[in-house]
């Protein structure tokens, strides 16, 4: 391929390499430049064009990228269209994104002009997400670099649906051992399981001891299911412990031991006949995420569970949270203080010279209804963030609060001009010094969202505080109001501009869960006067 400047009138069959306006309008870069556009370019008078000519061996960009995408593809895979040498894949599914690394890492390094960027391997995805994208660096490449890198893919790129399963739990005890200890397992387990497809059949309880173990291991693959969990009483330390030993009682094997992920190291994986016996890591009583998880997150898509696999989890493995660094971390179970966190504080610009939170929605002033919601769900108390129009909202929330007896108050932005964000973190702020484990955050101009979605906000936090970000959807769709657990309050300090809480679910799409609702309302915000007509 030949880059260079070059005479307009020798430029017919050439690719622009950087826009260029004309009479008629904008030529955009990588447009193939023909005679009709030869001609404009000549009439403007435009002397001379950068252009990419290509030679009789090269690729245009679209099409090697194009050709290198679609022998990515695999099973829940969407490809997508070409376009500047770009195609991306998409999960048709929801699922885990399997594919070998060193496949395309060795991509990667047979021209510069060409790459391939993924998730990570062994990712769990969510229906949709981008899960990969060829890039085509200059506006073509030589056919022989790209057939040697068609070459050497080994694979595709997958996603691979997780499928119903059904497990059983044993647990071990030793003298002395709480019961209450045991109680919460089971609920721990039960919740965990669901999170990853599956449904707890039975529990039951043995001495920590190998031949009793091995008499209930015995018993329950009896009835049927697909994964055997132990709990065990004292961690496993060794291939001739307790549990292992109870394994191989049964005739089983140990397929392995240990595992690069803190926390979840004292994890063993083993195999009675057709059932999956895991023994789980004593971090696995606490509902916070750990290796365990990763292991169900892939046997829920029937994906083979290797020493080879669980070798290469080790970079990316340390969960723990660490001093110097916090990390997002998962909500302690019991009962997690939630405020509701009420943006009112824009100018309203697309709404005219009225503040379009002081507007009369039926009966009663925009602002009003959202407040109604709050005051009549069970979060703890609310916060109202002011900025434009501050001393008429602050009036307006006072005579809408007036009776209620949740506790709440407002803060003042004085940033409130440079965008959303500046609101948030000003809330986020506040409640954040207060200690609390999540807050709503509530658009003052969403006047159809009832109490009962702030509920079931509160509800699916509370059940499953696991995630932490929890939003709504309505038909598939996601809206508003989202719950932010205090696990990403410091990434909210960090956002800037006019974007909001839904800009972390971009950043931590693996955080999200998704809450359906039944009411339209957390779809449909207030813009304009004819939007505020409409919803009344």
């Amino acid at each position: 391929m030949k880059f260079g400047e070059i005479p307009v009138s020798e430029a017919e069959g050439s690719y622009l390499a950087h826009s260029i306006k004309t009479s008629v309008g904008k030529v955009r870069k990588g447009q193939l430049l023909d005679t009709a556009l030869v001609r404009q370019l000549m009439s403007d008078a435009v002397q001379s064009v950068v252009v990419a000519q290509l030679d009789a061996d090269d690729v245009h960009e679209d099409e090697a990228a194009l050709q290198l995408a679609t022998a990515l593809v695999g099973e829940g895979i969407r490809l997508g269209k070409a376009s500047t040498g770009r195609v991306n894949l998409h999960a048709l599914v929801d699922g885990v994104c399997d594919f070998d690394r060193d496949m395309i890492d060795q991509a990667n390094q047979v021209d510069e002009g060409i790459t391939i960027a993924t998730v990570l391997p062994s990712m769990s995805v969510g229906k949709s997400r981008l899960l990969a994208t060829v890039k085509i660096i200059p506006y073509a490449v030589s056919r022989e670099s790209l057939q040697r890198v068609l070459a050497g893919l080994r694979g595709t790129i997958q996603v691979h649906a997780a499928q119903s399963h059904t497990a059983c739990l044993i647990q071990t005890r030793l003298p002395g051992m709480k019961e209450s200890i045991l109680d919460k397992t089971v609920g721990v387990t039960r919740q965990r399981l669901l999170g990853h497809g599956a449904r707890l059949l039975q529990e039951c309880r043995a001495a920590h001891d190998a031949g009793e173990l091995a008499e209930a291991m015995r018993s329950v693959i009896d009835s049927g299911p697909d994964w055997v969990l132990v709990a065990g009483a004292s961690a496993i330390c060794d291939r001739e412990d307790v549990i292992p030993s109870a394994i191989m009682r049964l005739g089983g094997e140990i397929e392995h031991f240990g595992m690069p992920m803190d926390p979840g190291n004292l994890l063993l994986i083993g195999r009675v006949g057709e059932t999956q016996i895991i023994g789980v890591p004593g971090c696995a009583r606490s509902p916070q995420a750990n290796g365990l998880d990763k292991v169900l997150e892939r046997m829920a898509c029937r994906l083979p569970v290797t020493s080879r696999w669980i070798a290469s989890l080790g970079v990316g493995g340390l969960l723990h949270e660490i001093v110097d660094r916090p990390e997002p971390r998962v909500a302690g179970t019991g009962n997690l203080s939630v405020s509701a966190l009420v943006l009112a504080a824009g100018a309203s610009r697309r709404f005219g010279a009225d503040n379009k939170l002081l507007a009369m929605c039926d009966d009663k002033p925009l602002l009003a209804h959202v407040l109604d919601a709050v005051k009549h769900s069970d979060v703890d108390d609310a916060l109202v963030v002011t900025g434009h129009d501050a001393e008429s909202v602050e009036a307006l929330c006072t005579e809408a609060m007036r009776g209620s007896s949740l506790p709440w108050a407002t803060v003042h932005n004085a940033l409130h001009a440079s965008g959303m964000a500046s609101s948030l973190i000003c809330g986020i702020a506040e409640l954040g010094e207060k200690g609390v484990d999540g807050v709503i955050v509530c658009l003052a101009d969403m006047p159809d969202v009832s109490s009962v979605v702030i509920q079931s906000l509160l509800a699916a936090f509370r059940l499953y505080p696991g995630k932490a970000l929890y939003i709504p959807t309505y038909k598939s769709q996601r809206g508003n109001p989202v719950l932010i657990a205090a696990s990403l309050f410091d990434s909210v300090l960090m956002l800037e501009g006019d974007v909001g809480a839904r800009v972390l679910a971009r950043q931590f799409p693996d955080s999200v869960m998704e809450v359906p609702c039944d009411s339209a309302g957390v779809l449909m915000d207030i813009d304009t006067p004819s939007e505020l007509s409409s919803a009344r």
